[in-house]
């Protein structure tokens, strides 16, 4: 359509010429005008076409994939240890280390000791054990009363007493009143003795 219009204007522009001028004016080569109209046509098709805008090619777009994520891996339950039930054990002798915790208590070479007597308090046969916690020389493990001890009547023993703490238990061995009592003490620091007191009703400590 511009080059339609451009050579329409200049054909217009060369007759208005021809047709104005006073002298005789050499007839022009139709040739040559229609040769100058498609020309500038041209030039201004070209000039249109650069001032154009160019599409910018769009970057294609990421295929996104699924890629598996790593499974937790599930740590094994620790297994519940169970203690031992209280055993009879004859009476701790001295040794060159402590014993283990489910076994006899041995006292380490060395170690302070202390006496504990057990006054059976009832008019049965009872049984006692004394657990000691692991202490400062890694001393643990437990004491039984061989044989029980009987009605109305005393038993000692001795153990370790450095930094020592232990849970004694008594029960009745004769089955009738069915009783188990239990406490706790700690070995007080120059300690060389202790008394257990032992009813149907619990254990003391004077």
């Amino acid at each position: 359509m511009k080059s339609k219009s451009a050579l329409t204007t200049i054909t217009v522009f060369v007759l208005l010429l021809s047709a104005c001028g006073t002298k005789a004016v050499p007839t022009v080569d139709p040739a040559l005008v229609q040769a100058s109209a498609v020309a500038a046509a041209n030039t201004m098709l070209a000039m249109t076409q650069a001032a154009m805008p160019t599409e910018t090619p769009i970057p294609p777009t990421l295929e996104v994939t699924d890629t598996p994520q790593p499974t937790p891996t599930i740590p094994p339950l620790p297994t519940n240890l169970v203690l031992p039930s209280p055993t009879t054990a004859p009476a701790p002798s001295s040794g060159s280390s402590g014993g283990e915790c489910n076994g006899p208590i041995v006292a380490s070479k060395g170690e302070n000791l202390f006496t504990v007597l057990i006054n059976n308090k009832t008019n049965d046969l009872l049984g006692v054990s004394l657990y000691l916690n692991k202490n400062s020389w890694g001393d643990c493990g437990y004491w039984s009363s061989p044989a029980g001890i009987s009605a109305n009547s005393s038993a000692s023993v001795t153990l370790p007493a450095s930094n020592s703490c232990y849970h004694v238990t008594a029960w009745n061995l004769a089955g009738k009143p069915d009783f188990m009592n239990g406490n706790n003490f700690c070995v007080a620091i120059n300690s060389t003795r202790y008394v257990l007191n032992v009813t149907a009703n619990g254990i003391s400590i004077p």
